[in-house]
Formats: C-alpha cells, structure tokens, sequence
C-alpha cells in the first residue's frame, strides 16, 4: 500500500549519494523546545553530513506516517491528541534537521524527493497503524542514538540525544496499543548509519 506518494521517487541509493554535505545547525524555537540547539562550531567529518541527511529522510518518513495515522480515522480521543502532539514533534525535529544544511547554504531533501510506501493494510486498524509505528519508531531511535555515538560535533551528539528522547516517547504510545508494554528494554540499540539506511529503504520507495 502507498499513502500520499510523491514524485519523483528517491532511491535509498540516491538518498545516500546526497549526504556529503555541510552542516550548521540553525533551529526557530518554538514550544518547551526553544532553544533545542545553537550552531555547529567548526568544520564536520563526512559522517556528521550523512548523518544529517539520513536525519531529515527518517524525520520526512516520520511525519508522512504520522499523517497517515492521523487520516486513517482509526484514533480517537487521548489517542488521537497524542497523535497530533508526535506530528508536532516530528515537524520541530525536522524543523531542526533540515536547518543543519540549509544553513550552511544546502538544500535539504523535501517529501516531494520520495514516493513513501508501506506494507498492504497497515491502516486498516489501530493495531495495525500501532505495529508500523513501533517498526519505524525503533529504527528512528536506533538511528539517533547511533548519532550520539557518531557524530564528532559535541552539539549534534547532544541534538541527537534530544530528538532520540522524543522518538522514545512515540515508541512508547505505540508499543502500549501494539502490545500493551509502554515500557521496553532497558538498553535500546543503536544504529549506525549503515543499517539505518537499510532499514528504511522499503518505506522510501524508488
């Protein structure tokens, strides 16, 4: 199944060609999250630039699956609020992230770069939508916390272990419907950004 496809399609080949970037970290503060971060000091390592695009690809994904989510009609209530609070969420991080390389005078990936896909049926249920959300939730937070370990700019470690706890607390909604276990393990894995890539590839089409 395809949600909101978008044209052209971006191949996880092509997304990762993109990355060598440069990076300054430039954010609007808005909400508790004023002030999330301050500019890069210094020249980054050629990971540091990937990691930044992988970034703002998990964080494009992130909010065309919230939507969808959101569009399914399949939530209500708290649940629905709490929706609409992770779509907010979503938007800062990718507010935050696309920042890194625009403001250093690059252009950061849009949805219109990718043609997102999902499995058959996974909004036909709030079960179902709760089951993906764990997938993509997992491999977000895996990312990040993978960040922190691979980023040589201190500030980006430390923006990555924010946005990390974000993704934690999403994970968390999901797993309570998907499973009923709110609280997971003690020690999530990191990913570095080689199996990031990978495990995002079937969502981002091309």
């Amino acid at each position: 199944m395809q949600y909101l496809g978008k044209t052209p399609a971006l191949s996880r080949t092509g997304f990762l060609a993109r990355a060598g970037t440069a990076l300054v970290l430039g954010v609007t503060g808005t909400d508790a999250l004023a002030g999330r971060a301050t500019a890069a000091s210094g020249p980054l390592a050629d990971l540091d630039l990937a990691l930044a695009r992988l970034a703002v690809g998990i964080e494009l994904l992130a909010a065309d699956f919230t939507a969808a989510a959101i569009d399914s009609k399949q939530f209500g209530g708290d649940e629905l609020r709490v929706l609409r609070r992770t779509a907010f969420n979503e938007g800062e991080h990718l507010v935050a992230v696309s920042e890194i390389l625009t403001g250093a005078g690059q252009t950061a990936s849009t949805a219109d770069d990718f043609d997102f896909a999902y499995p058959k049926g996974a909004f036909d249920s709030r079960t179902s939508i709760a089951q993906l959300g764990v997938a993509l939730e997992t491999t977000s937070l895996g990312a990040y916390l993978g960040a922190v370990d691979a980023f040589t700019a201190g500030d980006l470690k430390t923006t990555a272990a924010r946005i990390g706890a974000s993704e934690a607390e999403h994970m968390s909604f999901f797993s309570r419907i998907a499973n009923g276990r709110p609280v997971g393990v003690s020690f999530p894995a990191p990913l570095d950004y080689a199996n990031a890539s990978v495990a995002l590839d079937p969502f981002l089409g091309g």
